[in-house]
């Protein structure tokens, strides 16, 4: 066995993991009672040739969904609307539900932006408190926010069959997926459904014989292994049958932000602004999560005529968490990018480590870097972020503004104008205690 093992106990929950359904989309329709119940989608910028972020239940139903583009949304459903992204709305309701949850039982991960994941204990675990348990989250969440922001919740012995279990039913799901019903419960599922296996590992997978879930789990925890090629694929055969692991926190893979660029912005030198501000927004969340970053990507999409292309550069750096050394980096391989019109720019970190394992720069110049870049961080936390800024983004020092990737949420200093969280009805108020843990 591995290390950090439970063992599955037949009628124990240990996980629940709650989905925001459609969520962006919910805020809009929850903020504006004139979109409910009406096909929706939410778009980065104003444009037929940009794509939907995310669409309302209403405009799935027509087939529209996250990365449809605009013209073919309307093609498909003629009576769309399209709702500009309100990040610091998202970002409001986000801490608004933590709270919500918070208040009845503690929120053990925060996933995503809309993904949340809480350890059950003592009492909570038996089956039938557990689903009280989630229809008292479902109903706090309801009279807290509002009844437009719904959730499906799932209910497991371990935090991947309860993120498995929240697609089983939506909108407004409720599973709960027990160790006597598995494996064999998830043998109706498509490979994909199985958080982890993207488009090349499915790949991988049927190019070794395995086109479903089931012929998958009909496999012992060694054939696992050897098809992942490490041992994930072990912890996954015990992960589908119910056991659960003690894992340490992890390092997320990269740090980035990404920007579909407006038409007024559609130039080379706008676009290198905009990716300044960005590897500024990315070196700053590095330094707020004490990581270090050994490697940058930068990548584009441009017009050439009447072709579209996509352009991506990657390169090994010096541990570093400051934006004057990736700006280095990034000069250099700006230099490289083939000219056209750009429609989207985005930067990433990656090779991150974290601040117990940096090996310290003794470079004069490097730690006179990291000295301002942290002075940097001081004034962004007090002031707002668009006090000071590069000299380099000037001319798009209002573009580019806070956005989500759905697992990166940004920091608060990022939205300067942001006011304390307050409810869908206008009262101000403050952030709950944790909810108490009930004896086990």
């Amino acid at each position: 066995m591995l290390n950090g093992m439970q063992l599955p106990v037949p009628g124990l929950v240990r996980w629940l993991y709650l989905d925001l359904n459609s969520y962006f989309a919910s805020v809009e329709q929850q903020l504006r009672p004139e979109l409910r119940d009406r096909p929706i989608a939410v778009i980065p910028v104003e444009a037929e040739t940009t794509c939907c972020i995310a669409a309302s239940y209403e405009a799935k139903a027509f087939g529209v969904k996250t990365g449809t583009v605009v013209k073919e949304a309307r093609r498909l459903c003629p009576e769309i609307m399209f709702v500009p992204a309100r990040h610091k709305e998202y970002v409001r309701f986000h801490h608004l539900v933590l709270e919500a949850v918070n208040r009845c039982t503690p929120v053990e991960r925060v996933l995503s932006v809309d993904e949340i994941a809480c350890r059950l204990v003592g009492r909570e675990c038996k089956p039938e408190n557990a689903l009280a348990l989630a229809r008292e989250v479902k109903q706090r969440i309801r009279m807290d926010i509002g009844e437009y922001l719904r959730c499906s919740i799932g209910l497991a012995p371990n935090e991947l069959l309860a993120k498995i279990a929240t697609d089983m039913q939506k909108p407004n799901g409720l599973v709960r997926l027990d160790t006597s019903d598995l494996p064999k419960a998830l043998y109706p599922l498509k490979l994909r459904d199985i958080p982890g296996i993207g488009s090349r590992m499915e790949a991988r997978l049927r190019a070794q014989g395995i086109h479903s879930v089931q012929s998958l789990l009909e496999l012992d925890a060694k054939q696992m292994r050897s098809v992942w090629g490490s041992l994930y694929g072990e912890r996954y055969w015990y992960w589908l049958r119910g056991y659960d692991f003690d894992q340490p926190a992890s390092v997320p893979q990269s740090i980035g932000h990404q920007h579909v660029l407006p038409p007024e912005l559609r130039t080379m030198q706008k676009a290198f602004a905009v990716a300044q501000k960005l590897l500024d927004r990315a070196t700053a969340r590095l330094r707020g999560r004490d990581l270090w970053a050994r490697g940058l990507s930068v990548y584009m999409s441009f017009t050439m005529g009447r072709e579209k292309k996509i352009w991506e550069c990657h390169t090994r750096m010096v541990e570093s968490q400051n934006v004057f050394s990736a700006l280095e980096m990034l000069k250099k391989m700006w230099a490289d990018c083939p000219r056209g019109t750009p429609t989207f720019i985005g930067v990433d970190l990656y090779d991150l480590v974290p601040g117990t394992q940096h090996t310290e720069v003794f470079f004069p110049e490097e730690q006179r870097r990291q000295k301002l870049a942290q002075a940097m961080n001081a004034i962004h936390a007090q002031f707002g972020e668009k006090v000071l800024y590069l000299g380099g983004t000037h001319a798009v020092r209002n573009a580019a503004p806070a956005a989500i990737a759905f697992a990166s949420i940004p920091e608060s200093h990022e939205f300067p104008e942001s006011k304390p969280a307050k409810n869908t009805h206008g009262e101000w108020r403050s952030t709950s205690k944790k909810a108490k843990r009930p004896p086990a």
